[in-house]
């Protein structure tokens, strides 16, 4: 009895042991990864943010080259053009565009085999001329 008890108190302490050791990795791990993790996150955010700069300097040269050019009476000019505005005594011409024409739905066809018939019977019997009623008024075929 003594032999088993010493044995399960051994394992005891080892399980024990290999927790805390495992325990201790997992945090010097995490402390130790931590650091790059957030060191990551930080050069990404550090580039997204290096690209948004570049892109409001670009923008910021425009609009500084823009209003350089309003500031001559050229520029003054062409920006009123680009509005619409008139000189006293101009009048402004719009050119419209011809409307498109409405498509229609093509009328609809009969069957295949039954219009080629009927354009066959149509070549070989042309309609004979048909007789007119009492006073020239049509038959009760028209």
């Amino acid at each position: 009895m003594r032999v088993v008890a010493a044995k399960l108190f051994k394992t005891l302490i080892a399980g024990v042991v290999i927790g805390i050791a495992g325990v201790t990795l997992i945090y010097g791990g995490w402390r130790f990864f931590c650091p790059y993790a957030e060191g990551w996150q930080t050069r990404a955010e550090v580039a997204r943010l290096e690209n948004r700069v570049k892109q409001l300097r670009g923008q910021n040269q425009r609009l500084q080259q823009q209003a350089r050019l309003l500031a001559t009476p050229e520029g003054v000019k062409i920006e009123a053009r680009r509005l619409g505005l008139l000189k006293p005594g101009e009048r402004s011409l719009r050119f419209m565009r011809r409307p498109e024409p409405r498509r229609t739905a093509p009328p609809p066809q009969p069957a295949g085999a039954l219009q080629r018939l009927r354009s066959w019977g149509r070549a070989l019997f042309p309609p004979a001329d048909k007789p007119k009623g009492p006073a020239g008024a049509p038959s009760p075929d028209d």
